[in-house]
Parts: C-alpha cells; structure tokens; sequence
C-alpha cells in the first residue's frame, strides 16, 4: 500500500511538472541539419524569446556516447576529446578533458530546463560551448529555428545575427548575438539618448535586426555596416542612464551590455536614504533608552526613622548605607552610568518627590531599598524580598505597603497630595502607567534575587508585588528591594554590620551589572 502511495505522489509530481513548463515555455521543433544525412526533428521549447534544444535529442541524433542520471538530474556526453554535463535548472556546464581528467566550468546565460527526463539547453549559447568542444562547424539560425552541423547554412553567415533584451533587477541586459568572437568592441551611451556600439572587422545580419522588436530601454534600431566595421545605434528610453558597461563573458560570443535606468537608481538612493534615516532613528531611540542613569532612593530619613530593630537598628540608617555603597560600587565600575541619589544623607523626602527626583534625573532604573519588619518582635520571619509595583495580592504584602505609605503623614497637606491614591480604582488607573515598564521590571527583579542569594549565599528570595506609593509615577523600570528583616535578631545583625551592608550592594551591583546587559541586548536587536 506504501508502494502504491509513493507511485502516486511521484505521478502527481511529474503531472504538475509537466503542466508548471507547458505553462511557462512553449513547445517547438528545432530542425538539425547534418551533412550528407537527412534532416532530423529535435524537440524544443521557447521562453520570451530564447530557444532550448532537448540535450537528449540532440545527443542521440549526433550518436555521442551519453549517460544520464535521473537521480542526481545530471547528463553527460562525450564530444571528441571532452565530456560535457548538464544540471536540471543550473546554468554550469562541467567541461572535463578525457586526457588529463581535468574540469572546468563554463556558464549559460539560462539555466538548464529538465521536464520528466528530458533536459533543455539554451540556444545558440549551449551550441557556442559546443562549438568550441567539437571539430566539425555548427550554426543556428533562429529564423527557421535549425541546427547547421557539419555543413554550411543557405546564405551567408554573418558575425553579428540578432539581439536580445532582458530586464533585471536594476535596469536592462541587452545581448548581441555573435557567431565568432568578436575583440575590441565599444559601447558609447550619450545623454541625449542614443547608445553606439560599433564592432570592428565584423558582418551584420541587418535583416534579423529589422525584425527585432524594441520594448522597455530600447526604442529604435538602427544598423550601418561598412567594409571595415558595423555600427549598431540605438534610441534608449529616457530613463536609461550613463555609462553602458559592456559585460565580458569568456564562455560566450556574444556582446553583453548592461544599461542602467534612472528610476532603478534613484530607487536604489532612496532606499539607501531611508536605510539610513531608519537606522539614525534606531540609533536614536537606543541612545534615549540606553541604561546610563541609575536613580538610588534610601528608604525614609529624617524625621522618618522606618522601622526599628530588636537591638534598636534604624531602617533608614541601614538603607542609606547600603544605597552609598551601592553608588560607589556602580560609580567605579560602570563608568558610562550615572548614579543619581534621593538622599545622600539622613535627610527627609517626600514619597512623592522621590520618584519625581527620579524622572527629572532621566532615569533608566528607580531602585529603592529598604528594611522589612514584622509586627511583633522579635520573629523568626526572615528573607530578602523584591516587589513590583502592583495592587497586592497577599495579606503580608499588602499590610507591608501599608505601613511604608503610612510615611506619607508626616508629610504637610498628605491628605490633598495622595488623595488619587486612597481608592483602590484610582490607585489601578495611576500604576497603569507603569506597565510600559513591567516586563523590565520583573527580568531585573528576578535578576537582583538570583544575585543576592549568590551573594548571600542564602535562599533565593521571592519576587511580590504591592502597591507602594514611593513607586507610582517612576517613569522607568522600578524594583523595591526590603534587604531584610530587622524584627529578626540574626538578619539585624547582618544589616547593620559593615560586612553585611557591603554583601548586599556587592549583590545589588552584580545584579544590576546583568541586568544592564541583558536590557541593552535587545536594544541592539529592536526588542523595544
């Protein structure tokens, strides 16, 4: 049943193959002339304009040994001292020497066309490869479509037989079909729009270039042949720009001259412009974003001791410690950062003005520190702790955002000031500006908890999420790191020792170092 299958789909392979070229090329018959033989039919096919001779045919009608392989979609022939193989839809022919062994390559101006097990090779390019390979004449006359082999064409055979143009990518590729190779050919494009190309010491089939058709770059032919040279001159549409660069081809007779147009040059300055302009604004927007100002904020101060320790440990002494170690610590390592402080010393600070401190600093990231505590002391709760600035879901969180807001009372006219603040609705629609930076906020979250723990070396802390006023209105990534807890007799001792304020910015520093490579990172990659 496998079998059957596998039959089938190859079936319908080669059904839609056959219906694919049928559809793209139509079918002809090339007649080859032998000498003292009679004439035989070759199958071929036509492609805007250029004729293809099945490579089967035409091998089998001269008796050359050949070989073809269907499944590598190679066929070779022996002609005289060489071998010549072909590739389905490659325009590389391999030419190999039988005496040496020794391979060259020479390439088609198409490609080669396989349909089923029949491949097709582009006239008259292919016959002047061949040509080349075999000691007896060949020509092609594209009027009747015949193959001359080993016998004269009726009438002359003339140098230049013909033209072709083809558009491209950036303008035009206009080829002058030759029959021998023809040496120190000039093309002059002037700019009112006429292009000379004149072949010394060559004939000209004036006829086959009267019936030639003008489309796209060429307007008017027109052909004046003289004993010692022929000059071709052409009208060229006026889009078509200087210079005419003339395309050498070792492998072809033919004249190759490639014509520029206007439209496709000024597309092609255009897009170079709006690259660049497209790249200044990129480059802009990652000089703006660029992590360069880092805003420390030292819980409370002042009047406003925070929490206080079993052992009678201030909060705020402890936070402004470890928010100057930390400033020194990025100060002296990420010399492209510039470190902005809420406070540098035992002073109060509205809630409010911090964040406001933050943004007209142009910070990039708001970190905030400070001390949790329990309600009652002392407590074995213990354990670092980072929170983002969302409604809280927890209790604890909950009521620890409280008891940091409570700040606000000693502030003058608070009621007024936080008034926005006191709905849970308001509270929603004031935090929702901040979610522009929330992915930020929790990649340097989690960051900062791995790092600390590292640096700790102590149980990774979690990363919550509550609505602490001193957060709302950052206009950056925004993390709120309680370091610890003061109501618990250990980690008291650790924060208020040197050693341990100097591990914990040692930690925020590692973090924060991460974190600023992570986040440039997608700068450099669009991710904004």
């Amino acid at each position: 049943m496998l079998r059957r299958v596998r039959v089938l789909n190859v079936s319908l392979l080669l059904i839609l193959t056959v219906l694919s070229v049928s559809h793209a090329y139509q079918t002809k018959t090339i007649t080859l002339h032998l000498e003292n033989r009679p004439t035989v039919s070759l199958r071929g096919l036509d492609s805007k304009g250029v004729a293809y001779v099945s490579y089967n045919d035409f091998v089998h009608a001269l008796a050359l040994p050949a070989a073809r392989n269907d499944t590598a979609r190679k066929f070779e022939a022996r002609v005289a001292a060489h071998r010549a193989k072909v590739s389905a839809n490659n325009p590389f022919v391999v030419i190999t020497e039988l005496a040496t062994n020794t391979a060259s390559v020479s390439q088609l101006p198409q490609s080669v066309i396989l349909t089923d097990t029949t491949y097709y090779v582009p006239l008259p390019s292919f016959l002047d490869l061949f040509s080349r390979l075999s000691p007896s004449e060949m020509y092609y006359d594209s009027l009747s479509s015949s193959i001359y082999f080993g016998t004269k064409a009726p009438g002359k055979q003339f140098d230049i037989t013909g033209i072709e143009l083809e558009p491209r990518l950036n303008g035009y590729l206009m080829t002058i079909k030759a029959s021998r190779k023809l040496n120190e050919v000039e093309a002059w494009l002037k700019q009112d729009g006429w292009l000379f190309v004149t072949v010394p010491e060559a004939t000209v089939d004036t006829m086959a270039f009267k019936r030639a058709r003008t489309f796209g770059a060429i307007r008017e032919i027109l052909v004046f042949p003289s004993p010692t040279s022929v000059q071709l001159t052409f009208r060229v549409a006026p889009d078509v720009q200087p210079p005419a660069e003339i395309i050498s081809d070792p492998t072809s007779n033919n004249i190759y001259i490639s014509l520029r147009t206007r439209s496709e040059i000024q597309r092609a300055e255009l897009e170079r412009k709006r690259q660049e302009i497209l790249q200044q604004k990129i480059d802009s927007v990652r000089a703006r974003w660029k992590l360069d100002v880092i805003v420390i904020d030292a819980g409370h101060g002042g009047k406003d001791p925070g929490t206080v320790g079993v052992a009678g440990t201030k909060e705020k002494d402890v936070a402004l410690s470890i928010a100057l170690k930390l400033g020194r610590l990025i100060e002296q390592n990420m010399k492209d950062v510039k470190v902005v402080y809420t406070r540098k010393t035992d002073t109060f600070v509205e809630l409010y003005r911090r964040s406001q401190i933050a943004n007209e600093a142009g910070g990039k990231l708001f970190v905030c520190i400070h001390c949790n505590s329990t309600p009652r002391k002392p407590s074995n709760v213990k354990g670092l702790e980072i929170y983002l600035l969302r409604t809280g879901k927890e209790d604890s969180a909950i009521e620890i955002a409280e008891r940091e807001n409570s700040v606000i009372q000693l502030e003058e006219n608070y009621q007024q000031r936080y008034k926005e603040l006191i709905s849970e609705e308001s509270f929603i629609l004031l935090t929702m500006a901040q979610s522009a930076f929330m992915r930020y906020s929790e990649n340097c979250a989690e960051i900062l908890t791995s790092s600390l723990a590292n640096e700790l070396n102590s149980k990774r802390g979690k990363v919550r999420q509550a609505g602490f006023y001193v957060l709302v209105g950052a206009s950056m990534p925004s993390v709120y790191v309680e370091t610890g807890y003061l109501s618990n007799r250990d980690e008291e001792r650790v924060l208020r020792s040197a050693r341990g304020q100097n591990k914990i910015a040692q930690g925020l520093f590692k973090g924060i170092k991460e974190y600023k490579e992570t986040y440039e990172k997608t700068l450099r990659e669009g991710d904004k």
